[in-house]
């Protein structure tokens, strides 16, 4: 399996006006998966599955061009300083406080107005991977400390996308980062009715509560008897009107073994298809959110081929640490410390045609 290299555009620099060159690098995999990478926030920009015929279609919101990455954040980029949400932007740690940029209504969200999706990463090909790094420098939106960090992607024989994320850090600071891939397995533009007809299980026995504006409470309520209840097999059309709101944006809290070990998360069927992703990751949550902030109206948010993303259509599974950690004693600890590396691991396997559920 080779990786190709090419270059998807040029990004200028908001501040300086210095123009920055866009690096796509395509890997493929005998199993006819294909995917592609960018330099700009170290994402994703297309994954191409073959359905049970044999016919590929891309499965990943994306754009044909630079331009639509930075108009719609977040769209398959690697997420950082911190995913998800920290509550008014606070933080302390050692007993000194900490206040990080507010882009999210009244909190920050996915690392502030200008998190590491927002840049061009450094990058290059080592063993058959993919390797993207840079330096997140001291009060980055707020941040303490230096921050080196590295997104590694690589693809199996199988059709397994491989995503290994590890930073250093000079001062003790909150990292938690992530992938942001909006996913339609019944294709791309196949909108909500495509993702009615997904059949979601999530390895998870409580999740998190959250306040109006999606801040965990601090409980870990289990799921048995509500909405969230994801441990069986059901289609997103049957779950989603359980669900208060209509929709799901919550952590979900996994069933693991062994925080560190690649375990399995969630797992997303579309049997007319018969195209199935499994999530596998290191960490202790998963954000199952089903694209509700994206527009109720045609043509608000044009993508590839010229197709119309919207409302609820696509769903985002992105493993992580709890959200708003930092700020909460009995969550997992999301604060890395100088001489000792965060690591988090993840995987998105791609089955065809394979009775799972």
């Amino acid at each position: 399996m080779g990786i190709l290299e090419d270059t998807f555009g040029e990004f200028c620099e908001p501040e300086s006006g210095k123009k920055t060159t866009v690096k796509r690098y395509t890997l493929t995999s005998p199993s006819g998966v294909e995917v592609q990478v960018i330099s700009y926030g170290a994402g994703v920009s297309a994954i191409l599955v073959p359905d049970k015929s044999g016919k590929k279609e891309h499965v990943t919101l994306g754009f044909d061009k630079l331009e639509g990455y930075e108009e719609f954040s977040y769209q398959g980029s690697s997420v950082g300083r911190h995913a998800n949400r920290i509550n008014k932007g606070k933080l302390s740690i050692d007993g000194q406080s900490w206040q990080l940029s507010i882009n999210n209504d009244a909190n920050h969200l996915h690392g502030g107005k200008r998190g590491w999706d927002k840049y061009v990463w450094e990058s290059c090909v080592v063993d058959g991977s993919v390797v993207f790094s840079r330096l997140s420098p001291d009060g980055e939106e707020g941040y303490p400390g230096d921050v080196l960090a590295q997104v590694k992607y690589t693809l199996n024989n199988d059709g397994a996308l491989r995503i290994d994320f590890e930073a250093m850090t000079t001062r003790a600071t909150p990292i938690n980062m992530t992938n942001h891939c909006f996913f339609n397995l019944a294709g791309h533009d196949a909108g909500q009715k495509g993702i009615f007809e997904h059949v979601v299980k999530v390895n998870a026995d409580c999740y998190t509560p959250v306040t109006e504006d999606l801040i965990p409470t601090g409980e870990l309520a289990p799921v048995g008897g509500t909405g969230f209840d994801l441990r069986s097999p059901i289609t997103f059309g049957e779950a989603l009107p359980k669900v208060p709101g209509g929709g799901f944006d919550h952590n979900f809290c996994l069933h693991h073994k062994h925080r560190g070990e690649l375990e399995f998360a969630a797992r997303f069927h579309h049997p007319p298809t018969g195209r199935v992703l499994e999530v596998y990751t290191t960490e202790p949550g998963v954000q199952i959110y089903t694209g509700n902030f994206l527009p109720k109206e045609d043509g608000k948010m044009v993508g590839r081929n010229g197709s119309s993303y919207t409302y609820q259509g696509s769903v985002c599974c992105e493993p992580q640490n709890f959200p708003n950690a930092v700020n909460q004693d009995n969550f997992p600890n999301d604060v890395t410390r100088p001489g000792k590396s965060y690591r988090h691991s993840m995987m998105y396997k791609f089955i065809v045609d394979r009775e799972v559920m």
